[in-house]
Formats: structure tokens, C-alpha cells, sequence
């Protein structure tokens, strides 16, 4: 005879244990998609061997070298995220679709120049400002209907060596999903192991902010227009929370529906994460002709320390004896300090100068000509890193971090992301292209995920507008909870990530 009365007056939640970090973690802190302006937006994010961009202070800073005049730049932008997710253990499940839109700055920044031809260093350039590396906001829903429950995870979580944690087994206790035997033999048990093959229906509701922005603080030199160097000193920001709203529901025939005395539960989790870090950008552009250039840039591990806040509950209602009980419980607030050491990253890129013009005049029937340029360029980019490198530091927590960075090197592979882009301009008129792909960091994944980029810009001498758009398409799958034994849950995401930006900037 089981008893999860007793249980409950106990009060067992007992143990709390560290908030553990996984490889998804680490992925989503060391994965970039440089914002920056509407002109690299435009031309894929290839411009790191072309500069005169504020975005390259973030890929190749050496790009920095070819300003002539100082700058001042303003990127504010749309961003949109359509989410269509689907439950795979269910076959006949529907996909579900959700939106979300946020406004953002993309780029804040200044160029100071430095710029005299009757010297070597013809440019000794410093630039100051913010670029966005990754922006998270993004909503998803999935339901269906599929055996395993998230009480599964518990359980194992409850008999094993790690013990009962506030935030999870604690609270199964706590409400009654998980009790112990009369007389007790030790273990914790559910109503989900009387019927362990059965159906139920199951949801969840996810919602996601936040960001990472850089502080950038980039220095470069051009000598003798052959060779540009360049550093920044890079400080990105970090904001990132998520809330969770995991629900299950009994539906089957009968009073006691599939699984006996369950009717319903919810668990609910709030992350917030927060901190700073620090790198250094190393780039150099070598003018291989007047037509071609060179660049590589060499990024440094960012070093990050990290603030956890995290908090939970859950609810669980069930009959017994004809009569139904619901208790509900929340965990204490939880913090949690490490750090993050992301991996290297290696940039190569090239970019082909098409330039050209033709004299018109400047009126009809008028004898006097003005040139009329035309030309562009075309650019590629491609970038190396290895998303295995990424290692978490915990202070007096030397075994759990032991595990997490052995399963990020089982789980994370290398990866190369290549960047494609092209401009055409016709006096003053900018238009351009790009393309990207970037290839899964997790090991056996082939899935590339692309971006396509369109933009188009007004180009004067002392002003400068541009307008972008970008549309990525991204295959995901998420898991609400893992366990050891039991059934897991698959969601499949198709995520499509828009975004409108338009830079606005003064040379002066």
C-alpha cells in the first residue's frame, strides 16, 4: 500500500542541489548572428575583408582602417520570430504556430579617423560603440497526446545517488506525484507506474528574451593602403530569461481516465540570466591588387562569469477514495555564479572590388559631362569554431562541472558557418545581396540552416541611409525533460527569424 498522505505533511523536499547547466547552455551563449548595420545585414555579414562598416569591429576590426572621415551610426530595427512546433511522439498531433516582435537596436556607435596619405600609417582609426550578437525573443507552443510523463524524471531524479532536489523531485513530493511505500522500502513512487504504457495529453508554453551586446573598443591602422591591422577589445553583455508552463492532462475514459487517481498537473520554471565577459578581436586585410582583398580574423575565447536566478512550481491534482485532492508548491529562490569559457573562433574572407563609370551629361543638349559611378563588389566569408571547446567553471562544485564539459565534448562538434554578399551602386543609390549558411554544432546533425538578405542604401558625402531585410530559416528539436529510462518528449521546430533594419549614420 502506497501513502503519499504522510508525504506530504512531511514535506520532503529535503536537498537542493546546483541548477545544472547542459550543453544547450553553452550553445546559446557561444552562438552568434552579428546584427551590426543595415549594409552588412544586406550583403550576408561578408564584409570582413572590405570594412569601412561599423559591424567588422565585431568579425575582422582591421576593417577599421579604411574610414577616411569619422563616423556617426544608428541601427534600429524589427525582429520577428514564427515558431511552428509539433510533438513527435504524438502522430496525429498538430503543429502549432506563435509569433513574436520586439524592437531592438542593432548598432551604436562612432568611428574617430585619423587619416593622413603623407605618412605610412595612412589612417590610425579608434572606434566606440555597441553591436548585437544574438537576440532571443521567441515565443512557442506545442500539445499532444503520447505516453511518459515528466513525473518519470522526477522519480529518477528522487531514488538516485544526486538525491531530492528543491526544484524538482522536492516539489513531486511535496504535492503528492511522489511518495513512498508503507512500509517505506526506500524508494519513491507514482501514479504513472500503475500504468505505464498509457496516453495522456500533455503542453507546454515557452517564452524567451533577452540578448547579448558587445561593447566594442577597436583600434586599426592602414599602411601604405597594402596592409590594415586591427583589435578590439570586445565586452559583451548578456540578458537572457525564459518562463515555462509545462502542463498534463488526463483525459482517457472512465472516472479514473488512463493512468489511475492522475487528473492533472503543471510545473512551472523561471530562468533569468545575466553577465558580462570579455575577448579580443585580432584582424588584418592585405590589398592583394586594386581589385582583391584578404582578410582573417582570430577571436579569442570569451571569458564570461554568469548569474543564475531561478525559481519553480507545480501543481498536481489527483482522486483518492472518491474524494479529490490539488496541492501546489513553489521552490525557494535560487542563484547560482560560474563562468563560461566559450571557444576560438577563425575568420577568413575575400572580397573582389568591381568598379567602374561613364560620363554623362548633366543636362540634355549640355556640353558639359559629369562620371557617373557604377560599380560594387562581391564578398565571402567563412568562419571556423569548435562549439566542444565551450567549458563551464563552478567554484566547490568540481564534479558537476566534470560532467557538464564531458557532455558538451560528447554533444558539440565543430563547425564552419560561410557568408556570401554582393553591393551594386549607381551614383548614389546602394543595392545588395547575401546569403549565409551555417552548419549544426551538434555531433551526426547535418541539418545547415541558411539566411537569405536583401538591402539597399543612399550613399552622400557627409550622410547615409540603409534599409535591410533578413529571413533565416532554422530546423530545431527540443526536449521539455530528459530521464534516463522513461519515454522523452520530441518537439520539432521550424523556426523563421525576420528582421527589418535600418541604419542611419553622419560622417564628420
Amino acid at each position: 500500500m502506497m501513502y503519499r498522505t504522510l508525504s506530504l505533511l512531511l514535506g520532503l523536499s529535503l536537498a537542493a542541489v546546483v541548477h545544472g547547466q547542459n550543453f544547450s547552455d553553452a550553445l546559446r551563449f557561444s552562438s552568434f548572428s552579428v546584427g551590426g548595420t543595415a549594409r552588412s545585414i544586406g550583403t550576408g555579414g561578408a564584409l570582413g575583408a572590405l570594412g569601412s562598416d561599423f559591424s567588422v569591429l565585431s568579425t575582422n576590426p582591421a576593417g577599421l582602417g579604411w574610414y577616411r572621415m569619422s563616423e556617426f551610426v544608428i541601427s534600429p530595427g524589427v525582429y520577428h520570430a514564427n515558431s511552428s512546433s509539433v510533438l513527435l511522439n504524438d502522430d496525429g498531433a498538430d503543429a502549432f504556430e506563435e509569433n513574436r516582435t520586439n524592437f531592438n537596436l542593432n548598432t551604436f556607435g562612432v568611428v574617430f579617423a585619423n587619416a593622413n596619405p603623407n605618412r605610412d600609417w595612412r589612417t590610425i582609426n579608434f572606434g566606440i560603440g555597441v553591436n548585437r550578437l544574438a537576440n532571443y525573443h521567441q515565443d512557442f507552443y506545442y500539445g499532444g497526446t503520447s505516453v511518459g510523463s515528466i513525473v518519470n524524471r522526477f522519480q529518477e531524479q528522487a531514488n538516485s545517488e544526486a538525491g531530492i532536489s528543491d526544484f524538482e523531485s522536492g516539489l513531486a513530493i511535496d504535492v503528492g506525484a511522489l511518495y513512498e511505500s508503507n512500509p517505506p522500502d526506500g524508494l519513491y513512487y507514482s501514479d504513472f507506474g500503475l500504468a505505464p504504457d498509457s496516453a495522456f495529453f500533455k503542453s507546454q508554453d515557452v517564452f524567451t528574451r533577452g540578448a547579448i551586446n558587445e561593447l566594442v573598443f577597436s583600434l586599426a591602422g592602414n599602411f601604405r593602403e597594402r596592409l590594415l591591422i586591427g583589435a578590439t577589445v570586445g565586452v559583451p553583455i548578456v540578458r537572457y530569461e525564459v518562463e515555462k508552463e509545462y502542463r498534463e492532462i488526463d483525459r482517457g475514459p472512465g472516472e479514473e481516465g488512463s493512468v489511475p487517481f492522475f487528473n492533472a498537473l503543471s510545473y512551472n520554471e523561471f530562468l533569468s540570466t545575466s553577465g558580462t565577459g570579455v575577448n579580443l578581436k585580432l584582424g588584418a586585410i592585405f590589398r592583394a591588387t586594386q581589385v582583391l582583398r584578404l582578410g582573417l580574423a582570430v577571436h579569442t575565447p570569451t571569458f564570461m562569469r554568469l548569474d543564475d536566478v531561478y525559481t519553480a512550481s507545480m501543481g498536481y491534482n489527483y482522486t483518492e477514495n472518491e474524494e479529490e485532492f490539488e496541492f501546489i508548491s513553489e521552490s525557494p529562490d535560487g542563484s547560482f555564479e560560474y563562468r563560461l569559457r566559450t571557444p576560438w573562433r577563425l575568420i577568413g574572407s575575400a572580397g573582389f572590388i568591381i568598379s567602374g563609370g561613364e560620363l554623362k551629361p548633366v543636362a540634355p543638349g549640355s556640353d558639359t559631362q559629369v562620371r557617373v559611378v557604377r560599380g560594387g563588389f562581391l564578398s565571402a566569408e567563412l568562419e571556423y569554431l569548435n562549439y566542444g571547446n565551450n567549458r563551464f567553471q563552478y567554484d566547490g562544485f568540481g564534479d558537476a562541472e566534470r560532467e557538464v564539459n564531458a557532455t558538451i565534448q560528447d554533444e558539440l562538434a565543430e563547425a564552419w558557418n560561410l557568408r556570401l554578399g554582393g553591393e551594386y551602386g549607381f551614383d548614389q543609390i546602394r543595392l545588395r545581396a547575401g546569403y549565409s549558411l551555417q552548419q549544426s554544432p551538434l555531433k551526426g546533425d547535418d541539418t545547415l540552416n541558411s539566411a537569405i538578405s536583401f538591402g539597399a542604401g543612399l550613399r552622400q558625402k557627409t550622410f547615409f541611409a540603409d534599409l535591410a531585410y533578413r529571413r533565416q530559416m532554422n530546423e530545431r528539436f527540443y526536449t521539455p525533460y530528459q530521464t534516463f529510462d522513461a519515454p522523452e518528449q520530441l518537439v520539432e521546430q521550424q523556426v523563421n527569424l525576420s528582421e527589418i533594419v535600418l541604419t542611419i549614420g553622419f560622417r564628420f
